[in-house]
């Protein structure tokens, strides 16, 4: 077929799309028109063994977002025709596709349910369909015949519907044990059954899932944006925006057998992360060959995935062998479907591009829109192309851009396709799902069947098995996990895995994995790390500890760095000296530093204040330093403040070292003396204290202490006038961007990035050259206007009295982490919280305009605008 004429019209202004949180501009000054079905199958480029063809086009169907066959052959699926706009009346339906004549292109169209808002998946049960449509999932069922529903029902509610239009919960699938799982989107909701309303609500703050048999409904693990899979062996694979391919490695259930275990992960990005911005925090993306127009101005999103969805572990059909097996996924923003090879790392996969400089399809229409795959009853693989000018949702968009941007034009377009190996051949038949836990669960009970699998080659399948022994009580249980724990103790999945089944038996595991261990490397010591602290009792662990042998003091300090309440024994002492002759030594190696610099936090300052002292001056690692600062601070912040902050040094420390300095001097509430005294005299500037913390000193007991600090901080006080003043002071300046780059580095980079500066905490800053100077210093001003759900700050206390705040990155039953600016991630148990609370305020505090004259203002607002 030629390749049709591309006809383009002349705009006055640019249009735009934004996926996730990038924005991408086409054509700045000519669109390129909407193309017929048959004019779009021209522009697609399929490797050489593939085809494609179309299945349905528009007007047969309209804005599909989600397909599923029936056992019939149909095909149904969801348009979300009304997308994105919530204040039309609801436009949402679910079509049913039929080929009558046989000919491969459906010819029938019936609507089975309409007037829906926004329902974005679907799957045949039961002879009727499930339909997520926030706030519900919905049963639809035609029961006389004519096509159309006449019985509709709510199977689960209480999904968050007051948020964006985009990612709400979506694609119900049938897992291998028989639950329907549903994927959370971005937003989360208190989710009830109607037909069920003595079952409690449970928080959804993932994924769920759904009993059919029984109504029961529970969170899953993991988060996926949209879309979700299983493989042959009934493992479960998601997808985030940035990463099309993330694992499932294990349910946390497991881990809840030892409250004690402090890991809070049970999911794995599995891609290479190949586009390097050089960004700390996750800015480095996956890499993408799109042939369409669309450009990302975001500097960590060019070339790299920036909306994947649709994730599908293709399981065999009507493709090349050469695919199965893979992992496909969607990018609308570059018009491509994208496959990778899943190779066994470990527990889990890594997921590498199958073909070398090329997508698997891809598109040069700009329109052309994929967002979900399915596998048909011919083996083929379909796609929803939901063909739209603009896919993004205003919400994502600058006020100033949305203005300009046309989200109405495709809402009545669509189109599926078929992609199937070129040369026919014999479709191959998929499996039942498999349980990959059910044999090696039998094995445990098996002492020759144990010893096969310790040895096995396979390392997924010692991974399954660590986690089956840990419920055995059989007398080999042990001896078995420490043999896998010391053949894969870099592995930490299998970390994990061991140290989630050891629970009670620590002091038995100890004896058993000890001689196996040289602790010459930092995945044992991790694993010595993860053991001491689950013991329950310090003095059982320093009873075994003495009959241990061999001079293995890293493996030592790693036991001993979390256990409570050892400090006062003589092996103890013994160890701290050990730490503080031994931390800055030139042999030792840096797993052990670390290791011994939190061990040294435990000792009094005559013994370990030297030893920290000169681990922050001479240690060229920022990360090492930071860690021997906070051990520093928690020892005694009060004494710890003068030697932290000399005279004259504020200055030269960088935004990393400020800010864990700050963090660790104010970790505990109760020794706030030594800040307020740099401030007195002058070594700390007031203003370097936002809003939130300079509050730990007025909610103080101490009314000297709070007389103090308020008359300290009064300077730094601002009211919204005098701020106002400032941004209309700065806007008439001739602004610097090369000194608003520096004050980026010194006001918001421990929390933000752009253009190569800074680390991920609050949201990236890739659309923000977008939005006019006036909007960019309102939200500096004004943070608390405009919150994204997924940088919800909480704020933690422990047990042990420190307190901090940050953005809660990934939960299990016994386990939270919670990252804090500056990027540094603190996992605590549950157990040893105090409380954890959602702050109504966002992280990035108000008052940081405070520390800037209004030229400082203006030079940091041309930098955020890309000025040069």
């Amino acid at each position: 077929m030629p390749k049709p004429e591309i006809r383009m019209k002349r705009t006055s202004s640019p249009w735009s799309l934004v996926i996730g949180t990038s924005l991408v501009i086409t054509h700045s000054s000519l669109v390129i028109a909407q193309l017929t079905p048959e004019e779009e199958l021209a522009t697609f480029q399929v490797d050489p063994s593939l085809r494609v063809e179309l299945v349905a086009g528009d007007p047969l169907v309209e804005s599909p977002c989600a397909l599923a066959f029936d056992e019939k052959g149909r095909l149904f699926v969801t348009e979300n025709r009304g997308y994105p706009n919530t204040s039309e009346p609801p436009q949402g339906r679910v079509v049913m596709l039929e080929d009558i004549d046989g000919d491969g292109r459906m010819d029938k169209r019936t609507v089975v349910a309409d007037g829906l808002t926004f329902p974005n998946g679907v799957l045949p049960w039961k002879g009727g369909l499930i339909v997520t449509c926030a706030p519900d999932v919905l049963f639809f069922k035609d029961t006389n015949g004519d096509g159309r529903t006449d019985e509709r029902k709510v199977l689960l509610t209480g999904f968050d519907a007051s948020k964006s239009t985009q990612l709400r919960v979506n694609c119900p699938t049938i897992g291998p044990d028989g639950w329907i799982y549903f994927a959370a989107g971005l937003v989360g909701g208190e989710i009830t059954s109607p037909e069920h309303p003595e079952k409690p609500a449970v928080k959804m703050t993932g994924d769920l899932r759904w009993n059919p048999q029984t109504g029961d409904f529970e969170t899953a693990d993991g988060k996926s944006q949209y879309g979700q899979s299983f493989d042959d062996f009934g493992r479960r694979f998601i997808c985030m925006n940035r990463l099309p391919v993330q694992h499932v490695v294990l349910s946390s259930n497991w881990l809840k057998r030892n409250p004690r275990l402090a890991f809070s992960d049970t999911v794995q990005d599995c891609n290479e992360r190949s586009v390097k911005t050089g960004l700390k925090g996750g800015g480095d993306g996956v890499r993408l060959f799109p042939i369409s127009s669309n450009i990302t101005t975001a500097d960590s999103h060019a070339g790299s995935f920036t909306a994947a969805c649709g994730v599908m572990i293709w399981r065999g059909g009507a493709l090349p062998a050469m695919f199965d097996g893979c992992a496909f996924s969607c990018d609308p923003t570059g018009a491509l479907v994208h496959a990778d090879r899943l190779v066994p790392r470990g527990a889990t996969f890594s997921a590498e591009p199958l073909l070398a400089g090329r997508e698997m399809a891809a598109s040069s229409d700009d329109w052309c829109r994929p967002v979900f795959l399915t596998r048909g009853p011919d083996g083929a693989l379909y796609v929803a192309d939901m063909y739209r000018k603009v896919i993004e949702h205003p919400d994502y968009l600058p006020e100033e851009v949305r203005k300009h941007t046309d989200f109405e034009s495709g809402k009545n377009l669509g189109r599926i396709w078929r992609i199937s190996a070129k040369e026919k051949g014999p479709v191959k038949a998929v499996p039942p799902f498999g349980d990959e836990l059910a044999g090696v669960k039998k094995a445990a009970a098996d002492s020759q069947a144990t010893a096969r699998i310790v040895e096995s080659t396979d390392s997924r399948e010692r991974f399954c098995f660590a986690l089956a022994l840990g419920d055995s009580r059989e007398p080999f249980a042990i001896e078995a996990l420490a043999k896998l724990a010391a053949r894969d103790s870099e592995d930490r999945w299998m970390r994990a895995a061991v140290l989630s089944g050891v629970a009670g038996r620590e002091t038995e595991f100890l004896r058993a994995v000890w001689p196996r261990l040289s602790g010459a490397h930092e995945g044992e010591l991790e694993l010595l790390a993860g053991l001491g602290k689950s013991f329950a009792d310090a003095n059982a662990l320093l009873a075994v500890i003495e009959s241990l042998s061999g001079a293995n003091v890293a493996g030592l300090a790693a036991l001993l760095a979390d256990a409570r309440g050892a400090e006062k024994t003589p092996a103890f002492q013994k160890l701290i000296e050990t730490s503080a002759k031994n931390v800055n030594g030139d042999s030792t190696a840096p797993a052990a530093r670390f290791l011994f610099v939190r061990l040294l936090a435990r000792g009094s300052w005559e013994q370990a204040a030297e030893a920290l002292q000169r681990t922050i001056a001479s240690a060229s690692d920022d990360a090492l330093r930071i860690a021997a600062i906070r051990s520093l601070a928690t020892i005694d912040a009060i004494r710890a403040a003068p030697i932290l902050l000399p005279a004259g040094a504020w200055p030269r420390y960088s935004p990393a070292i400020r800010e864990a300095i700050l963090a660790a001097l104010l970790a505990r509430p109760t020794q706030l003396e030594g800040v307020l005294a740099a401030i007195e005299s002058g070594s700390l500037p007031p203003a370097a204290l936002n809003s939130q913390r300079r509050q730990l000193f007025a909610k103080q007991k101490d009314a000297a202490i709070r007389d103090r600090a308020a008359k300290l901080f009064a300077s730094t006080e601002t009211t919204p006038a005098a701020s106002q003043a400032k941004v209309q002071a700065a806007l008439a300046l001739t602004p610097s961007a090369g000194h608003g780059r520096q004050m980026f580095k010194q006001v918001c980079s421990t929390c933000h990035r752009l253009d190569r500066e800074g680390v991920t905490v609050g949201p990236d800053l890739l659309d923000i050259r977008h939005q006019p100077k006036e909007n960019i210093a309102f939200h500096i001003i004004v943070p608390d206007a405009e919150i994204a759900p997924a940088f919800t700050a909480y704020a933690c206390e422990t047990k042990d009295g420190r307190a901090f705040a940050g953005i809660l990155t990934s939960e299990t039953p016994t386990s939270v982490t919670i990252r804090q600016p500056g990027g540094v991630d603190e996992t605590v148990l549950r157990g040893e919280l105090k409380s954890l609370n959602a702050l109504p305020n966002s992280l990035m505090p108000t008052g940081l305009d405070a520390a800037m004259s209004p030229q400082d203002f203006a030079d940091l607002l041309a930098f955020l605008k890309g000025e040069k």
